[in-house]
């Protein structure tokens, strides 16, 4: 299953990228209104392996999970994952360059499950499509309101 979201945020591609790792700020405040992280382990972000117990609401219900940083390219892209027994996920934060005040944002996210148990909530998921299409987009677009907020007022 993928879902995936693209924009163009009116800010030099250094200044979101410095606020898609702004690690510490996910850890305080969560990411926009989807979820809330915590820190586990002894690796510390921005360090690759860190890793953070997320919460986030799901079909009405809170549901948690986990997330290590895979990969993180300056100023190009950030790299989520989380293998469990039931799933394998992957969140590619993607940033293009496109001149000296805008960058292209591309998100993908990329499910598969391994179990059963994985598969019905894959397809309740595939159900309900349209909702987390709109929620993701929303919350994006919040994101990017932000981010164009916080770059015009520095």
């Amino acid at each position: 299953m993928k879902f995936d979201y693209k924009t163009t945020i009116n800010v030099p591609v250094e200044f979101a990228y410095a606020r898609l790792t702004d690690f510490d700020k996910f850890e305080k405040d969560g990411f926009g209104n989807m979820s809330k992280f915590t820190p586990v382990g002894d690796i510390s972000a921005p360090k690759i392996g860190a890793k953070w117990k997320v919460r986030s609401e799901f079909q009405g219900r809170q549901r948690s999970f986990s997330l290590q940083l895979r990969q993180l390219v300056q100023n190009e892209s950030v790299v989520l994952g989380n293998g469990s027994d039931k799933f394998d996920v992957e969140a590619c934060f993607n940033l293009a360059k496109l001149d000296d005040e805008n960058t292209g944002f591309a998100f993908e996210l990329n499910a598969s499950a391994k179990t059963i148990t994985g598969r019905l909530i894959i397809q309740t998921m595939q159900l309900a499509r349209s909702r987390i299409e709109k929620k993701l987009a929303a919350d994006f677009e919040t994101m990017r309101d932000r981010m164009e907020a916080g770059y015009h007022n520095t």
